[in-house]
């Protein structure tokens, strides 16, 4: 959790249906209801699908919904995950983006499933696309089809032996530079934060030249983050005057998100300051349009 005792405003990292989460977007904000919180981000892969679902059900409940997405970057030789909040859905660059990323996820999952036959797990693509139920294609689904047809024991498990890079199912996603997604989020109103770093660059000192790319903040606070990187990362934020997020990562498919939803997120003054950044950004867009 952030630290004992402290409370927790906003989860600004979960996953729905429209990705790989487990529940719906509506679900999701309904379980973010009964935990007491005041705003959810849902950060689905590559889409905003959940939130014009929910825009166009009329959400009007007590959690403010906050727009977001996990952008899938490959930079600084490794693929880096970047939230992205309160960018506007109906943007045509925003739009573009999302189709090119379908396409390639399409395009990502149709070889995955070519590497494991080659490989002595033969699945089919329609299995795939199934278990996706209509969410743009990513790892977890082949793994849930590798497990169902007895491949492998867990997600866990079809990740290590046949999903993570280098392992033989594994296929590369389509470079995203991170300075190319800055770009697309601020001319769409919104802002940029690292989605858990710790993940990405064991040597934070690494992390150091993502400052010059065009984000506005880090996720200092995330499941995979021990207190030492939890703390490097907000002495960083303060240092340079960026914005501090924090989420469970939740998905509802994994024994522990249960216990991380509602104990990963920002406490009010956070979630203050991140609302003020959305303001400033959006007048700033609407002064350069």
């Amino acid at each position: 959790m952030n630290t004992p005792g402290v409370e927790i405003a906003a989860d600004l990292h979960t996953h729905t249906t429209c990705s790989d989460g487990l529940l719906s977007p509506m679900e999701l904000v309904v379980k973010a209801e009964q935990r007491g919180m005041r705003a959810l981000a849902i950060t689905d892969h590559d889409n905003l699908d959940a939130h014009r679902l929910l825009e166009r059900g009329g959400y009007n409940g007590p959690v403010k919904i906050i727009r977001g997405v996990e952008i899938s970057c490959h930079d600084f030789g490794r693929e880096v995950h970047i939230l992205a909040y309160n960018v506007d859905v109906d943007n045509l660059h925003v739009q573009e983006y999302e189709k090119f990323y379908r396409e390639d996820r399409a395009r990502r999952g149709q070889e995955m499933v070519e590497n494991l036959r080659q490989s002595r797990a033969p699945i089919s693509y329609q299995e795939v696309l199934d278990e996706a139920a209509g969410a743009p294609i990513g790892r977890p689904h082949v793994a849930s089809v590798l497990v169902r047809r007895g491949f492998a024991s867990s997600i866990q498990s079809a990740f290590d032996v046949y999903l993570d890079v280098g392992k033989p199912g594994y296929a590369a996603k389509t470079p995203f530079p991170i300075a190319k997604a800055a770009k697309m989020v601020h001319a769409a109103g919104g802002i940029l934060s690292v989605a858990h770093p710790g993940r990405y660059f064991t040597d934070p000192q690494m992390f150091l030249p993502l400052l010059k790319t065009g984000i506005d903040g880090i996720e200092v606070y995330h499941p995979s983050h021990w207190h030492v990187t939890r703390e490097f990362y907000r002495v960083l934020c303060e240092q340079h005057q960026m914005l501090v997020t924090g989420g469970s990562d939740f998905h509802g498919s994994r024994e522990y998100d249960e216990a991380n939803f509602g104990t990963f997120g920002v406490t009010p003054a956070a979630l203050e300051r991140i609302t003020a950044a959305f303001e400033a950004r959006q007048l700033a867009s609407r002064s350069a349009s």
